[in-house]
């Protein structure tokens, strides 16, 4: 191996990293918690599940992992605070924070501007951009402290482009884009590094049963890689800006949506024209 690639493959390594995934109990979260763990990395699952937030910490360590869980409230200081005060005690302090955790059980109820309620509205505000603010809130003085560190807050392509509905998970998602922008900007002299991930439709259980297949075949059109995204998928891109590999990429939004944001709307509809 040529001393290139051997710092290359040392760039791309998680080893000694402690990270904590926020939603890490199913879906999106798990894959990146099992995939931050492949890479070296001391995974801390934060998630309200305890089923599955204990499952996958356990699946972990069953693969020769170091992992824990912890029942965490991201829209709770106390319990963020807890979280981060118990990832500290058993692992010394915290290199990576993935803000995975989302309230898509709004999305049953979250339409247009006039079918949305304010509740629906201030809920879905308070979960999606709340618990990342203050997730990031606890964890940067930690990562202050340790000489930097890297967030990674799960964004949308809903982020992106207006919408028929998800009015309020669209601004929510959002003002994550803009919580992350902030954070590089204030905190990138020091060693931190944040940057946002935003999915299209990702393949995941609780996808599956929040959305129709009707819904499926729309991003589907818009899709030039014509195939939905997978959890493994953002997982890697997760993995790759948590590492030094990506030590430049700070403050951006990295699209994860199989070119859905890179094709003219048209496209859609012409290829549906026949021939």
């Amino acid at each position: 191996m040529s001393e290139t690639t051997r710092t290359e493959a040392a760039a791309v390594s998680l080893t000694d990293r402690v990270a904590i995934v926020t939603g890490g109990g199913n879906g999106m979260g798990e894959r990146t918690a099992h995939t931050l763990s492949a890479r070296g990395a001391t995974v801390v699952i934060a998630d309200l599940d305890e089923a599955n937030g204990a499952r996958v910490a356990s699946a972990i360590a069953a693969e020769g992992g170091h992992a824990l869980f912890v029942r965490t409230d991201a829209t709770d200081e106390g319990s963020v605070r807890d979280l981060v005060v118990a990832t500290k005690r058993e692992f010394g302090g915290i290199d990576i924070l993935d803000n995975n955790a989302a309230a898509l059980g709004l999305t049953r109820v979250d339409g247009a501007v006039l079918e949305t309620s304010f509740d629906t509205f201030q809920a879905t505000l308070r979960a999606n951009v709340g618990g990342p603010f203050l997730m990031c809130q606890q964890v940067i003085p930690e990562m202050l402290a340790r000489g930097g560190g890297s967030i990674i807050n799960i964004t949308s392509v809903s982020a992106l482009a207006g919408e028929l509905a998800l009015t309020a998970y669209g601004v929510s998602k959002a003002a994550v884009a803009q919580l992350t922008r902030a954070i590089a900007t204030q905190y990138g002299p020091q060693g931190i590094r944040c940057n946002s991930v935003a999915p299209s439709y990702v393949s995941t259980p609780n996808n599956a049963v929040l959305s129709t297949s009707e819904i499926e075949q729309a991003y589907l059109r818009h899709t030039l890689t014509a195939r939905t995204v997978s959890p493994q998928e953002v997982a890697e891109v997760v993995a790759f800006l948590a590492s030094d590999a990506a030590r430049q990429i700070n403050g951006h939004l990295i699209p994860v949506d199989g070119g859905m944001r890179a094709g003219a709307h048209t496209v859609a509809d012409l290829r549906a024209v026949p021939a």
